[in-house]
């Protein structure tokens, strides 16, 4: 089983955010650019932030940038409709962690997806996570 496998199924425990897919999200074959996916993930991942910013009352200095990231796409897709985002961790580091997506529309799973971030201090320098960030990250890790 990979990491993502578990990310092909909604699961209501997961932090998640709704979103509407746009006319400008298509590309010629009329369905939504592969790019777009990314901009769904953004969502989600700055959603999750301005969340454990405000219950964890974590530095606003503090960074997160996407060292890497990863997609698998499953199925197309499709204008009009809306799209649901979820993600949890799947690995927690001493200065990054890894976030796992699902996006799901209502026929099912479209893509997963993972994004390394590293916690980087006012200077740009990857820093320890946080305790509490750490703590909540690690409790909620599938």
């Amino acid at each position: 089983m990979t990491e993502l496998e578990p990310f092909q199924t909604p699961d209501p425990a997961r932090f998640a955010v709704q979103a509407t897919i746009r006319y400008e999200d298509l590309d010629p074959n009329r369905h939504v650019n592969h790019a777009k996916y990314l901009t769904y993930l953004e969502e989600c991942r700055l959603a999750l932030r301005r969340h454990l910013n405000a219950e964890l009352k974590l530095s606003e200095t503090l960074g997160w940038a996407v060292g890497a990231l990863s997609i698998q796409y499953r199925r197309a897709l499709l204008y009009p409709s809306s799209v649901t985002i979820e993600t949890a961790p799947i690995a927690v580091g001493r200065t990054s962690f890894t976030l796992g997506y699902g996006i799901y529309d209502g026929r099912g799973y479209n893509a997963v997806a993972s994004t390394r971030s590293v916690c980087l201090n006012e200077e740009g320098r990857p820093t320890p996570l946080p305790d509490a960030l750490r703590d909540w990250l690690t409790s909620r890790q599938t």
